[in-house]
C-alpha cells in the first residue's frame, strides 16, 4: 500500500440499463463468464461506461463518522502515521468533499475465479487535507496491481454472485465480501494489517460497506 498521486474522481453511482437474462462479465478478448441467479442486466466495457461512474465508494451507513474514519486510519497505519491523516466523511456520495473511493478491473474465469493477472485495484482516501487543498500530492492511494507485487484472489458463486475479492500485498490485506447481482457488487469490507508504522500490534477489522456498478469494475 503506498501514497501515490494520481486523483480518482469521486461520483454518484449510476444504473446499468437491464436488457439480458444474464450478467455477463468480460474475461478476455471474446471471453465472457456468465454469472447466473441474478436479475437481468447489459454487459459493460471501458467503450460504452462512462469515467463519472467507474467509481465505486467505502462508507459507512450507521453515519458514524468517527468511528468510520478511525477504522480509515487504522487501515492507513501500515504506511501512513494517522496523526498525518484529517477527517474522512463516512457518506457514500460525498462528490467534491472527503471519502473513499476505489476502483479498477476485475477479471473472472469460467468458474468464478478472479484472473490476478489481469485485474487491479485502487482505493483512495480523501481527507480533509486534500479537500482543502486539492491537489495531486495530498491524495492517499492504496494501489493493488500484480506488477507491482500485489496479489489478487477471489472466487464468486456463477449461480447466487456471492463471492470474496482479496487484495494482498507486504503491508497486509483487504477483503471485499459481498454479492453480485445485475447492477452492483456491494458487501462490507475487511482489513488485516501486517504492519504498522506506530508500533505496536498492527491493526485489523471492518472498514465499513462498499457498492460499486458491476460494470464499472467486472469487464
Amino acid at each position: 500500500m503506498k501514497k501515490l498521486t494520481i486523483i480518482i474522481a469521486l461520483a454518484l453511482l449510476a444504473a446499468c440499463s437491464p436488457k439480458k437474462s444474464a450478467v455477463k462479465a468480460n474475461v478476455g478478448v471474446g471471453t465472457t463468464v456468465t454469472i447466473a441467479g441474478v436479475t437481468t442486466g447489459t454487459q459493460c466495457t471501458t467503450n460504452n461506461t462512462n469515467s463519472s461512474s467507474k467509481t465505486g465508494y467505502i462508507f459507512d451507513s450507521s453515519s458514524n463518522s468517527y468511528n468510520f474514519e478511525n477504522q480509515v486510519k487504522a487501515l492507513l497505519s501500515a504506511t501512513t502515521n494517522p496523526s498525518e491523516v484529517d477527517t474522512i466523511s463516512p457518506l457514500p456520495n460525498a462528490t467534491g468533499g472527503t471519502g473513499v473511493g476505489f476502483g479498477g478491473l476485475v477479471k473472472l474465469d469460467s468458474n468464478g475465479n478472479v484472473v490476478a493477472a489481469q485485474s487491479r485495484v485502487t482505493i483512495t482516501v480523501y481527507d480533509g487535507i486534500w479537500y482543502r487543498n486539492q491537489t495531486a500530492a495530498n491524495l492517499i492511494e492504496l494501489k493493488f496491481d500484480p506488477s507491482i507485487g500485489s496479489t489478487l484472489s477471489g472466487q464468486f458463486n456463477l449461480q447466487t454472485g456471492d463471492g470474496i475479492l482479496s487484495l494482498k500485498d507486504k503491508y497486509g490485506e483487504i477483503s471485499f465480501e459481498g454479492k453480485i447481482d445485475a447492477q452492483n457488487f456491494s458487501g462490507v469490507v475487511k482489513f488485516q494489517n501486517l504492519t504498522s508504522v506506530i508500533g505496536g500490534t498492527p491493526a485489523t477489522g471492518n472498514l465499513g460497506q462498499f457498492q460499486i456498478q458491476r460494470c464499472a469494475i467486472f469487464q
